[in-house]
């Protein structure tokens, strides 16, 4: 489960950095490298092309504990985060204990987001973080996404 400290959660967010490497890896990408600003996660080529990709790892969704929802951060300490800011081509979600990594294009997770009136939910994240995120139910929505379900 996530810690609710931001150093902490970072720490944790790495392992789903290193499970969507390793499955992008096996799908016949080459890592090219990680960042840790606001423009993507990870770099990888296909083919000799670049792509960039947004990742976030649900550790609250759990068995016995599952809202249904996929979470899409937009802004965190009052300042824009997330889907705002990132420049990613891909926006993946891992949830990590349901084996499931949710791809959708960073472009069309925008139309999602502008098209539908969804919920928001105002205080998530870490302690006085005010992280605020879009709350789309997962099987309503499912079909705009590439799920793959991983074995880790």
């Amino acid at each position: 489960m996530a810690n609710l400290n931001f150093k902490e959660d970072l720490n944790l967010s790495k392992i789903g950095e290193n499970v969507v490497r390793g499955f992008l890896e096996k799908q016949g990408g080459i890592f090219i490298n990680d960042n840790d600003d606001y423009k993507y996660d990870l770099a990888m080529t296909f083919n000799g092309k670049v792509k960039t990709y947004e990742i976030k790892t649900d550790f609250k969704c759990a068995k016995g504990f599952d809202t249904g929802n996929l979470f899409v951060e937009y802004q965190s300490r009052k300042k824009p985060s997330g889907i705002s800011t990132t420049e990613a081509e891909w926006f993946v979600t891992y949830f990590i204990y349901l084996d499931e990594l949710w791809f959708i294009k960073t472009s069309k997770l925008r139309e999602l987001l502008q098209r539908n009136n969804f919920p928001t939910f105002l205080d998530a994240g870490d302690i006085d973080s005010a992280t605020h995120g879009y709350l789309i139910k997962r099987k309503d929505f499912k079909q705009y996404f590439n799920v793959c379900q991983i074995k880790t």
